[in-house]
């Protein structure tokens, strides 16, 4: 009897154990479809606050696969339904620093041209600062990028001297070497996008207007409901977004002013021109140009808005 009771245990214990069922909340209408992609004509469309089940919490090309209250499965854009379970998987992140370490690496940033439909730009643009415009005009990418505060980025020290680092002293120059040119990682919230085409354009971008040949000043701030006077601004560029098909201002604008966190790679840089922005547009000179990724966080994982553009 003894043996017979230790066996049920030992077939009990190697039973597998039913995680409990985790739902999601529809917030946006979405398409239930097939699968994950746009292929084909969709199942129905869930209007919010439907629920459904989710089958699977790894994203497949930004898609859920769900069941409905009626049995349906197929997949969803996540990006419009809010998983309910607390036990979802934990965004992966490393620990940001909360300061710069002057030992981390600042490659000489890569030459690059630029051709549209207004002419070729080269690595510095058509004049102004080129020595700035040489680093926003990089398009090189980096193998390690190191995971920031927003203080670290916010707080670093930079002179009081002209527009133009064409015109700085060596000492100047100085002071904020040891932290420009290195690859990063912000973790904030959006609160403006501002595509620079008006006006008379941009040294940097031989001063074309067209929209695919402008950057995109972009605001993020340390927590919602923050001002741009509190935000550090990145910038898109044209070089670098062009091989980026989520990177359109739809996409990103629909992560402004929003409680979801949104996660920028790029380089460091300081931009001297735009001092008269301070504690209006920006807190700091210092800016994040060119990004080099975006992601958001979409229930508890961050997602490359690449996806976005498939």
């Amino acid at each position: 009897m003894k043996r017979l009771i230790l066996i049920v245990l030992c077939v009990l214990c190697s039973w597998p154990v039913l995680a409990a069922e985790q739902t999601a909340v529809v917030t946006r209408n979405v398409n239930l479809r097939i699968d994950a992609s746009t292929d084909q004509a969709p199942i129905r469309l869930l209007r919010p606050p439907t629920r459904v089940t989710v089958l699977d919490q790894t994203l497949d090309d930004g898609y859920l696969h769900v069941k409905t209250a009626e049995g349906q499965e197929g997949w969803v854009w996540a990006a419009n339904v809010r998983i309910e379970d607390v036990g979802a998987p934990t965004a992966p992140a490393g620990t940001p620093a909360d300061a710069f370490s002057t030992t981390w690496a600042r490659p000489t940033p890569n030459r690059s041209e630029f051709t549209s439909a207004s002419g070729t730009c080269g690595p510095t643009g058509d004049g102004g600062d080129t020595l700035t415009n040489a680093r926003k005009n990089r398009t090189d990418l980096s193998s390690v990028a190191h995971d920031v505060t927003f203080h670290a980025l916010a707080s670093l020290p930079y002179p009081k001297a002209p527009k133009s680092r064409t015109s700085w002293t060596s000492e100047q120059l100085a002071e904020i070497e040891p932290y420009e040119g290195v690859a990063v990682r912000l973790v904030g919230y959006l609160v403006a996008l501002k595509p620079q085409s008006g006006g008379s354009g941009e040294s940097c971008n031989c001063h074309f207007t067209a929209a695919a040949e402008v950057d995109w000043h972009i605001a993020i701030v340390e927590t919602p409901g923050r001002g741009e006077a509190e935000a550090v601004v990145v910038e898109t560029t044209p070089r670098v977004r062009k091989n980026h098909p989520g990177w359109t201002v739809p996409i990103v604008k629909q992560w402004v002013d929003e409680s979801i966190p949104v996660r920028i790679t790029g380089w460091t840089m300081l931009d001297p021109e735009h001092r008269n922005h301070l504690d209006r547009y920006r807190s700091t000179l210092w800016e994040i140009h060119p990004i080099t990724k975006i992601e958001v966080l979409l229930n508890e994982q961050w997602v490359d808005i690449d996806t976005f553009g498939k």
